[in-house]
This record gives structure tokens, sequence and C-alpha cells, in this order.
């Protein structure tokens, strides 16, 4: 599972972040790369992020963390240091399980924002790790819905084929065949999802 398979999502999630708290919003993905972005790092989507950065530090430690400019020391051997005008971050790992599947931050570019973030810092915190939940669970579902389509399909074909050949033992023969499966397979099939043969 990749966050790449839900960008148009984590982007809206980005935008009303943003619209909502007046700061721009990020999100990078597991090997550092850019995905989704507003205001300034909507131009950077897909650059690579800085092995050094914090951001990787939250990926490594898998916790919150507040970044401040002034404070932080991978800010100091960040090789986008000099271009970098982020002054403080906060930055949540958007976890599946234990998987990491990357990181959600939001940014402050000027005196005011970063004021306003860190005099609400905590409780900013939680939000954007309640966002990183909703991204995950967003992600989940997803999966879970395509592998119930799979096995909805396979029953499907299973059905179709039992209606057109019949479920005798014979015809069970000649539906085995048509699904290019054997006959102890299907009969595990027709059982595992209940499927009516009318014998």
């Amino acid at each position: 599972m990749k966050l790449d398979d839900i960008t148009n999502y984590i982007q809206s999630i980005c935008e009303n972040i943003c619209t909502v708290l007046d700061v721009d919003v990020t999100v990078v993905s597991k090997d550092l790369i850019r995905i989704a972005g507003t205001g300034v790092f909507k131009d950077k989507i897909y650059e690579k992020i800085s092995d050094n950065s914090a951001f990787s530090k939250v990926l490594k430690s898998q916790k919150p963390y507040i970044i401040n400019r002034d404070l932080e020391d991978n800010c100091k051997i960040c090789v986008h240091k000099e271009d970098c005008k982020e002054l403080v971050d906060i930055c949540s790992p958007i976890m599946l399980g234990s998987d990491n599947l990357g990181i959600l931050g939001i940014a402050a570019f000027t005196e005011e924002q970063k004021n306003k973030i860190l005099s609400k810092d905590q409780e900013l915190c939680e939000f954007i790790n309640s966002m990183s939940n909703l991204i995950s669970y967003k992600l989940d579902e997803l999966y879970k819905a395509e592998i119930k389509t799979v096995e909805q399909l396979e029953k499907e074909e299973i059905e179709k084929a039992i209606n057109k050949y019949g479920s005798n033992t014979q015809e069970m023969k000649q539906v085995a065949k048509a699904l290019n499966i054997g006959i102890a397979t299907l009969y595990r099939k027709v059982k595992k999802y209940n499927i009516k043969t009318g014998e």
C-alpha cells in the first residue's frame, strides 16, 4: 500500500487544512518524495526531500515532531538550508499498523504563522495526527475494497460457470475446466463463497 494510490484525496485534505489553519501543508511519502502540497509546496510536488531533513527524522522515530528552524540541528545540515523559508513545521507520521507510509506536515513561513503555531503546538500536533490517521484510514478502506472486489469477481465467475454448465458432479468438472482450476479448488471456493449448487 502506498500513499500514491490516493493522491487526489490527500491533496484535498491538504487544501482543507490550509484553509482552516492558514498555513501551508504538505505530504511526503516514506521514500521522501513530496506527493501533495499547498502554497509553496504545490510547485514542489514529486521533488525529493533531503535524507538529512527533519522529515526523515520523523520517518525514523514514527512520532509527531515540532521543527523550529532556530533550534533544529537537522536544519543546520540540510542541503536546502539556504533556500528554505520554513520557520516552523509540525509533522506527523502517517501510520497504517506498524507501517510508516509517510509524513503530513504544516509549515509557517511568516513570523505571524510561526507564533500562531508555537502558541498552540500541542493542539495542532493532535490535529495533524488525527488528519494523518484519516489518510491512513482512507488507504486501508481502499485496500479492503480492492480485496473484496477481487473476491466478489471470483465468486461471480464461479456462479456464471455453474449457471452455464450445471452443478452435478460431471458438470462441475466442466466448470473447473472452464475456470482453469482443479476440481478440489472449485469445491473449496464454492464452500468459501457459500455458492448454491442446487445439489
